[in-house]
Formats: C-alpha cells, structure tokens, sequence
C-alpha cells in the first residue's frame, strides 16, 4: 500500500485550509464595507428627500440606486475578480418598455439586471416582503422606488392586489417590471417551476412585449455560507436570449410563459455544456 509522504500530505493541507480561510475572511471583509457604504448612502438618501416633491425624489432614488450598484460591481471586481459574463442574443431593437423575465439563484440577480438595463430604462422588480426591512439602502430603495413585495406564503388576493397595483405604477412611470416565474431562487442550480400567477396579472394590466433572460453561477454562492467560502471563485453568466410579442389573454400568456421556460432550460443546459 501506498502512502504519501508526511510532508505532501501536511502541505496539501494547511494550504487548503489556508485559501478557504482566506476567502472566507476578504468576502466578509468586502460585505461589511458594502453594507457600511450603503449605510451611508441610505443617511444621506433620508436628507435628501425630505426637501423633494415626488418627481425629485425618483430622480434621486435612481441616482442612489446606480451608485449601490456601481458600488457592488466595483469592489466585487477589485477584490475578488468578479467575472460577470454578458451573452446577447436578441438580433432586434428592444421595445421602449417590456416585462423581463428570468431564472432565479441568488439575490445578486437583481442588481445584475439593473447594470444591464439599457440606458434611459429602469427595472422594478416582484420580490420577497422580507427585502423590505434589514439591508442599508436596498430596502429602503425598493420601497421609495415603488418595487412590488409580497410576502411567499402570504395571502393570495392580497398578494395579486399588490401586484395589480405594481403593474399600474409601472406604466404610469413607464419602468420596465421583472418577474422571477419560479418565486425563489434555486438552491441547485436546476430550472424550478414556473408559477404564471404574477405574470398573468402584470400582464392583464398591460399587454407587454417580453424580454427572456438566463443566468447561471449565482446559485455557487446564493446562501451565506456559500458566498464566504466560494464567491469569486465561480463566473456569472447572463444571457439574453429572446423578445416574444406581447402576449393578449390568459391563454396566449400561459403559452408565452411556457415558452420562456423551455427557452431558459435549453440555455442552461447549453451553458453548462449539455
């Protein structure tokens, strides 16, 4: 029987001890002086808007919002090399406004589809009610910012009022919604259900053009535990695969919403070498 030596053996080691450790602490150290920016920010935001009308105060909500997220990319790609991926398959001009919709694996999917917006477009997005209390700046950014919050296990028509009314903000300030169909992010990495219910009813406010995105990566580090040990070690990859006609009527969006689950599970497949 063979056995390595003490020496390789002890090595080998300590320096796998030693880079997880290492990792662990940057990605600690890089989230308090993120949340301590924020803090900030949000300090700042709460003095700022005491003196605007409603109009101004959007204005600056959109200001702080691209600074969060200038912030976010900026140190993830200094201190941990954040590789984010940009894959554009969508060969015509975007519509003025259309709903996006895309898998979900971690919280870092939001801020990622805002730098992706394209200019003079902002995106809003339906999200969990426990986004709306807790993280400097961001929650209070999505409840200036008129977000849709609902809670997961919550009541249902109150839920689909809350959306009815984020679907009516959205086109009277003319943003763009975002709907995650499979209602949390996925732990694994696969393809989860796709629930139409939020789609169905942003789409029985308004008839929107549909806008499908993949991303794939995220779901390496969704939990906390897995982003101190593993993030910056994995890429990020979006793509943008598709814009599908504005669906009318429940039949056509059901349809239109299976389509984008089939599309999204190919590109994943794809993505990942299948």
């Amino acid at each position: 029987m063979s056995i390595l030596p003490e020496s390789d053996f002890t090595g080998k080691s300590f320096r796998s001890i030693s880079i997880c450790s290492g990792n662990q602490m940057l990605n600690f150290i890089i989230v308090v002086a993120i949340l301590s920016a924020f803090l900030w920010f949000e300090i700042l935001l709460s003095i700022r808007i005491l003196f605007l009308d409603r109009r101004g105060m959007n204005a600056v909500c959109e200001t702080y919002a691209a600074k969060a997220v200038s912030v976010i990319f900026s140190t993830f790609s200094a201190y941990r090399h954040f590789n984010l991926a940009i894959e554009n398959r969508i060969s015509v001009d975007l519509p003025e406004r259309f709903l996006l919709v895309a898998n979900h694996q971690s919280l870092l999917d939001i801020p990622i589809m805002m730098k992706l917006m394209p200019p003079g477009r902002s995106a809003r997005f339906l999200a969990k009610q426990e986004l709306r209390w807790g993280v400097p700046l961001i929650s209070m950014l999505l409840r200036l910012q008129g977000h849709c919050l609902v809670k997961r296990t919550g009541d249902p028509i109150e839920s689909m009022r809350l959306v009815t009314a984020f679907a009516k903000r959205c086109a009277r300030e003319n943003t763009c919604p975002m709907v995650f169909p499979e209602g949390t992010r996925s732990r694994t990495g696969a393809l989860g259900e796709f629930h139409s219910a939020g789609v169905r009813k942003v789409l029985e406010v308004e008839s929107l053009p549909i806008v499908v995105a993949t991303v794939d990566g995220g779901w390496q580090s969704a939990t906390l535990k897995s982003f101190f040990s593993s993030f910056g070690t994995v890429p990020y990859r979006v793509r943008f695969e598709a814009v599908l006609p504005a669906p009318v009527g429940r039949r056509e969006t059901l349809d239109a919403l299976e389509r984008c689950r089939a599309i999204i599970a190919r590109s994943l497949d794809e993505m990942r070498g299948g």
